[in-house]
């Protein structure tokens, strides 16, 4: 049953394809378009920045790796043999990482609140939400059905199993219209959970649980009140080990760009408390040369030093139970790392937050990107027909109701690349009118 495709077809290409499910999977992936269009957009800086730090598609790429390195060291251990069961192949742990960030708009975060902002009389808008309404309606290299892939595949990128609807704080913040067309970004972060309107894929994917896993499934971890969402409480054992890996690579690999480009130097991340933390690992042994290895000038020195911390957290991966009250493993069991690795994980992760994310020039980044998001959508919105390409003018103009129209102008520029939504932006306000027939 996990390897059954909503479209009920295998897509087998003749007698001689001998692929197993989940490769054909890992396949439509890697050709499909918005998985090429990752490359174009933005992980923590601007594509434009330089050619060294990580884009969402070469994020991407290293979540993969992490992931199945992961997979392997708990294949490996042979505590957890009697979960062999559980475990997915390289292709379908693939697969899944390759697509976690495969729904985030043009600009990160500032494109991510500005089309929730658009969108909320209208279902909202949440990067990770997009990703299965892309994966199951958008793309359609496959037919109606998206890119139609495997039950499983599909459960694994459901990272937040609850409805848009019941996780969204119980009272909206006051909309301010200005004449710059910006808004307080924090007022609008959206919540995580699936749209309500994919509500007829996510059935469809939990068909092989009980009705209990599927309550139990969908359980809040906090409600939502007046100024703070909800949150969902579980996500697969095969999410689990895409979440894990996508922490890694948000957390070392990014500090790797991070102290590249010189936004983040020795002192900053050498203090008492790393330290303090770095003793209660096997990386205290020789904790003074492998900070030495990350600030070298040498990059292959360099290398050895991040190498180094992600092999201890990928060794560092034990399998939990998230609850004892799920029938099935694939809920019952998640990946968890040890606690003192966690704990040196949420440092590194705070490290690139406090000193790249929430650093000036990423927020300028964001806030650019947070206007053109705001206008494309204004512009686009005001003039449909005339502003849409032929596929989605076609959908809007089928639309059933003004949500389902609204959802359609939303697609279109969550689609888009950052280099794409700047040039439609400049076209559309006269800051370059040279080129007209670019096509998404």
């Amino acid at each position: 049953m996990w390897t059954e495709r909503r479209s009920g077809q295998s897509h087998q290409r003749g007698p001689q394809d001998h692929r197993d499910p989940f490769e054909r999977d890992r396949t439509r992936v890697i050709h499909c378009p918005a998985f090429r269009r990752l490359q174009r957009k933005t992980q923590i800086l601007g594509t434009d920045e330089g050619d060294f730090h990580r884009t969402r598609l070469t994020h991407s790429l290293e979540v993969a790796s992490i992931g199945t390195s992961i997979l392997r060291q708990l294949i490996a251990n042979s505590d957890h043999h009697y979960l062999s069961h559980l475990f997915p192949s390289d292709d379908l742990i693939n697969t899944i990482c390759l697509l976690h960030d495969i729904g985030h708009p043009p600009f990160g975060h500032g494109g991510e609140v500005a089309l929730n902002f658009k969108m909320r009389d209208y279902g909202g808008f949440e990067g990770n939400a997009q990703t299965l309404r892309l994966l199951t309606k958008i793309e359609t290299s496959y037919g109606g059905f998206g890119l139609d892939l495997t039950r499983r595949a599909l459960l694994g990128t459901l990272k937040y199993p609850v409805r848009f609807s019941t996780v969204v704080e119980t009272e909206r913040p006051n909309v301010i219209e200005s004449f710059s067309k910006t808004i307080r970004i924090n007022d609008w972060l959206p919540p995580k959970g699936y749209y309500d309107c994919e509500q007829a894929e996510v059935d469809w994917l939990l068909v092989p649980f009980t009705e209990q896993d599927k309550t139990l499934f969908q359980s809040l971890k906090n409600k939502p009140e007046a100024n703070q969402h909800g949150r969902a409480n579980y996500h697969s054992f095969d999410c689990s080990i895409m979440d894990m890996a996508d922490d890694i690579a948000y957390g070392v690999h990014d500090l790797e760009d991070a102290i590249h480009l010189q936004l983040i130097n020795r002192v900053d991340l050498d203090t008492p408390a790393f330290r303090q933390l770095l003793s209660a690992t096997p990386l205290e042994k020789h904790q003074n040369q492998l900070i030495d290895f990350l600030f070298d000038e040498a990059l292959y020195i360099r290398k050895m030093g991040i190498g180094e911390i992600v092999n201890y957290f990928i060794t560092s991966t034990e399998i939990q139970v998230t609850n004892d009250l799920f029938e099935n493993d694939l809920l019952k069991y998640n990946v968890e790392l040890l606690p003192e690795a966690k704990a040196l994980l949420n440092y590194l992760k705070q490290c690139v937050y406090n000193y790249v994310i929430d650093s000036q020039e990423a927020r300028t980044f964001e806030y650019g990107g947070q206007t053109v998001v705001l206008r494309l959508f204004e512009a686009i919105s005001s003039n449909p027909t005339g502003l849409l390409n032929n596929k989605n003018r076609e959908l809007f103009l089928q639309a059933q109701d003004e949500a389902s129209a609204f959802r359609i102008v939303c697609d279109y520029i969550a689609n888009m690349t950052d280099e794409y939504a700047h040039r439609m932006h400049e076209r559309l306000f006269g800051f370059n009118t040279r080129t007209i027939f670019e096509r998404l």
